[in-house]
């Protein structure tokens, strides 16, 4: 996603949720202090980092993806080398971190570190100093610390995959991503953004919307971001026959629930819907509940009109 356009997205975003993230980053933007943002894979840290930048006094920021280097490379990518530090060392090397300067060093997925790379990192955290390999003279980090971990970061504590003295340093402000089937009121908004960024016209109708909001979206915003990609492909517009590619058979009704606590008529309008999309038949649909189809078209139109 540009990141010209990420300020524009966010400022879209109306559930509660996202308004409270929203007023969390514009509060500690121009902090030095360390922060972590945590969720699901692809519910949109990267973007919120980036939103932080773009309200921020830092002038850059330096994302490092901790997964994308083996770790026998990591250091020496991330903190340079002098040269004859190791066989291949023909010449120094001032690595990844020095280009931060004084503006972000955001290191992306910080839990996929090895435990002896996490005790590296602490130490340089606490002292705002590395070493890079190969020579004693230290090099002082300007930058601010900003972190991200998938939601399961606390568990891997428990567990020791993931340093807690590490765990409490680099978290010394959190914020939670929420997934997207919890943030109902985002949906739609994200939806319109990702079809108007491909020229696509959205024809739906309000089942087509009570699915997409029923819809639990596993993969996030980056499922959304790739179902509304793989539909401009084919055509110009997106309708209710392209819901199709998000809502399987397989699905159980029970799957559908955001939450437990429903009143009979709630439950009766989900279940019925959630029929005529796995069936797409009002005659099937209408056999299955054991009503006439006059009274199942009925129920419809009442639904329509709420």
């Amino acid at each position: 996603m540009p990141s010209d356009t990420i300020s524009t997205l966010i400022d879209l975003l109306k559930d509660p949720a996202s308004v409270e993230i929203r007023e969390k980053i514009h509060t500690i933007a121009d902090l030095n202090t360390n922060v972590l943002f945590y969720g699901e894979t692809g519910v949109g840290k990267d973007f919120w980092v980036q939103y932080l930048l773009e309200n921020s006094r830092f002038p850059n920021m330096l994302n490092l993806n901790c997964g994308d280097v083996p770790e026998n490379l990591l250091e020496s990518e991330w903190f340079g080398y002098k040269k004859g530090a190791f066989t291949g060392a023909d010449r120094d090397y001032e690595g990844k971190w020095k280009s931060a300067g004084d503006g972000i060093l955001f290191l992306n997925q910080v839990d996929l570190l090895s435990l002896n790379l996490q005790a590296r990192l602490l130490r340089i955290i606490e002292r705002k100093r590395f070493f890079p390999l190969g020579t004693n003279l230290e090099v002082d980090i300007g930058a601010r610390f900003i972190f991200s971990a998938d939601s399961d970061i606390e568990e891997k504590v428990r567990q020791g995959k993931f340093r807690q003295d590490l765990f409490f340093r680099i978290s010394s402000y959190s914020i939670f991503i929420p997934p997207l089937r919890d943030r109902e009121k985002d949906i739609l908004p994200l939806l319109h953004y990702f079809a108007s960024a491909r020229n696509l016209e959205l024809v739906l109708n309000p089942n087509a919307v009570r699915t997409l909001l029923l819809y639990q979206w596993p993969g996030n915003i980056r499922e959304m971001e790739n179902f509304v990609n793989n539909v401009s492909i084919k055509g110009t517009h997106l309708s209710e026959k392209d819901l199709d590619l998000l809502v399987k058979d397989s699905v159980s009704f029970f799957d559908t629930f955001k939450k437990p606590e429903k009143s009979l008529d709630e439950l009766e309008k989900d279940y019925i819907l959630f029929l005529l999309r796995k069936y797409k038949s009002k005659v099937k649909v209408a056999r299955i509940l054991e009503i006439s189809r006059k009274s199942l078209y009925n129920k419809l139109k009442k639904y329509e009109q709420n």
